[in-house]
């Protein structure tokens, strides 16, 4: 829900985990003579995001005679957030709907300690401290502990005895208690042949006195970010949700996971508020930029991991996009924190005075740790330098001569990764970019590529970029993703799609092929894992749903219909052309972009050859500085004869094919 910091977990054959690193729900149907569907052990498994009202997630499992369906989601209940699991089950003969706990999580033992059974015979508290409420009263209450073994063995042992003895029998044992901490227990209700048993099952969650939740949030928040349209369903859905991710994992802090990543990085937060801001998520990129400033230390280093000398690069350049795309300037209250951020960079440098590949660079560290083992990481330098020119741009009013600093440091250490740079070049015998100085070229090159993108900062054809993604694709990728073999191993869904921002951006087709292969890599729910292993597309390394690679599809997404290129703003770049087969309207925005913000509609029309023609359709509303002097406005739709156009506000061209005789027309 909207701004409640709890995030319960869903795993992909239903199992509930209600709280942060908690115990779990499983839900079982056993019938008299022992038969049962025991999700976790059933192929025939279908799960999906709801999306209509809010987020819900959907599983479906059958076995034989037998169909059981949950739904989990979060709502409101008088203020306070509640995460309900609707159960529905079904089976042609007499059965049981068993709702079972567990001392476990996708990442292994969660303790349970305790179990007691209220009165009513219709809720559990757990642990003396979090509670279980079921629609109804359960007709047996069963537990076990660590010495008996699981539950399930005494319920299937009771079944086929003959059939579950009266409750009066177990009124004695209303709570149970194990002190190696593995209770496991069941509620248990009947299921009458060929009709459905409902059942509802809800868990108040935690909150804090920060946390003001709304009623109709959801509707709320989604009214004002970036709508894509467009007739490709999977696409569709997987952008959906990852806007709904954004909007979860972002309740004042950013999170990149909801349990194994549920804390704060730098990195990470810089990629997610981008996107955020992409796609008109202001405010909530605004609260999160200022839980910043806390965390800069006094040296001015901004510190949510020892050792990662990103950090500081990545807030001066989200600052500044900030800036950028909002059209707004930051409080002056930054400035402090931006001087000593940009100050802390340059210090941190090495020095120049020495004839090692390394001079001039940021010290060893750990980097994004994707990258492997404590190196000179040109990622580290890119960024360094990225935030030095921000920290220009944004003291450029307020600070000229620190300004003039900043940007004077900012040109000094791109010279010193030039130079470094070029050692390479002469000791790999060709210009891609390897990871640092004195590494061969490998998967952690990876980290060098975000000097294309996100950042921008060298020509879009720069050899050495357009070399260094020759090498990644030939020896990097596995069934077109980015299989990373160090530390975070296994295919990843965010680096891929940065490799296809660099090919979008250069304009490459083979970008599509990647964009398509992380779209073949989501879960049903619309999610990526951090890592995923190549044979089985299951998740092998980090959260198995993973925030920044939701960033990364929605500024893939942005970046198809609205792009900036220095003082052009180019449209429809990477809108594939199988969208254009159809009639239908294909369609995005609002979305801020560096001049203000865009909405652009494709439709297609049939000229007086019959034949397909496209009509581009933007309406804009320029940040104040471009009201007078729009920007340049190039249209480059993929397969359509590109066209370059300094139209106003609300405008649009007709574009014709590109192998055809006519020329594209801007009205």
């Amino acid at each position: 829900y909207p701004d409640c910091n709890e995030l319960p977990i869903v795993d992909p054959r239903g199992m509930l985990t209600p709280f942060f690193d908690s115990w779990s729900l499983d839900c079982w149907i056993m019938t008299a003579n022992g038969a049962s569907l025991l999700p976790s052990r059933t192929s025939d498994c279908a799960q999906e995001q709801l999306m209509a009202d809010g987020v819900a997630v959907r599983t479906r499992t059958e076995l034989a005679n037998m169909t059981l369906m949950t739904e989990a989601t979060v709502t409101l209940r008088d203020g306070v957030p509640v995460c309900t699991l609707e159960v529905n089950a079904n089976c042609s003969e007499a059965a049981y709907l068993i709702i079972a706990l567990r001392p476990l999580n996708p990442e292994g033992i969660s303790f349970v300690h305790k179990l007691v059974l209220s009165e009513a015979r219709t809720k559990w508290t757990v642990d003396d401290d979090q509670t279980v409420e079921f629609s109804e009263p359960m007709q047996k209450f069963l537990t076990s502990d660590y010495a008996q073994g699981d539950v399930f063995s005494r319920i299937r042992d009771t079944l086929q005895k003959d059939s579950l003895p009266p409750l009066k029998d177990e009124l004695e044992k209303m709570s149970a208690e194990c002190d190696i901490g593995l209770l496991t227990g069941a509620a248990i209700f009947p299921v009458a042949a060929s009709f459905e048993k409902s059942l509802k099952v809800s868990l108040p969650l935690p909150t804090n006195t920060d946390e003001k939740l709304v009623a109709g949030a959801w509707q709320s928040e989604l009214n004002q970010t970036c709508k894509l349209q467009c007739p490709e369903q999977r696409y569709q859905d997987i952008y959906d949700a990852a806007v709904r991710s954004l909007i979860l994992h972002s309740p004042c802090d950013v999170y990149p996971g909801p349990y194994t990543y549920k804390r704060f990085w730098f990195r990470d937060a810089a990629f997610i508020i981008h996107a955020m801001l992409s796609v008109g998520m202001t405010a909530r990129a605004e609260r999160a930029l200022a839980q910043f400033p806390a965390r800069q230390m006094a040296t001015g280093y901004f510190r949510s991991q020892e050792g990662e000398w990103d950090a500081n690069g990545e807030v001066l350049w989200i600052l500044h996009r900030y800036e950028l795309l909002t059209g707004k300037k930051i409080s002056s209250d930054w400035d402090s924190a931006i001087v000593k951020g940009a100050r802390w960079i340059t210090r941190k440098r090495l020095s120049v005075d020495s004839d090692t590949p390394h001079a001039g660079l940021l010290p060893p560290g750990f980097s994004a740790e994707h990258l492997g083992l404590n190196d000179y990481y040109y990622w580290d330098d890119f960024w360094g330098v990225a935030g030095l020119r921000a920290a220009a741009m944004l003291l450029q009013d307020r600070d000229p001569v620190g300004s003039k600093t900043c940007l004077d440091d900012a040109l000094a250490f791109d010279e010193s990764i030039n130079k470094s740079l070029a050692t390479c070049a002469e000791r790999l015998r060709r210009p891609a970019m390897p990871a640092s100085p004195y590494r061969r070229l490998d998967a952690g090159a990876i980290g060098s590529v975000v000097v294309g993108y996100p950042l921008q900062a060298c020509d879009p054809r720069d050899p050495r970029l357009l070399d260094l993604v020759e090498f990644l694709l030939n020896d990097c990728f596995v069934d077109d993703a980015f299989f990373q073999d160090m530390i975070h191993s296994g295919l990843n869904a965010y680096l891929t799609l940065e490799v296809a921002q660099v090919l979008l951006r250069a304009g490459d087709a083979r970008y599509l092929t990647l964009v398509d292969s992380v779209a073949s890599l989501a879960t049903s729910t619309g999610q990526w894992p951090e890592a995923i292993h190549p044979r089985t597309r299951g998740g092998c390394m980090g959260d198995g749903h993973h925030v920044w690679a939701a960033a990364e599809w929605v500024l893939m997404i942005r970046n198809f219909f609205v792009r900036e290129e220095k003082d052009r703003l180019i449209l429809c770049a990477g809108v594939p052309e199988r969208w254009l087969a159809e009639a239908a309207p294909i369609s995005f925005g609002p979305a801020l972009t560096e001049f203000g913000s865009v909405s652009v509609t494709l439709t297609t029309v049939l000229n007086a050859n019959g034949q397909r023609d496209v009509q581009v359709h933007w309406i804009a509303d320029w940040h104040e500085r471009y009201r007078e002097v729009p920007p340049e406005i190039e249209i480059a739709l993929p397969g359509y004869k590109s066209i370059t156009t300094e139209a106003n506000g609300n405008s649009y061209v007709i574009l014709v094919k590109a192998s055809g005789d006519r020329e594209s027309t801007a009205l």
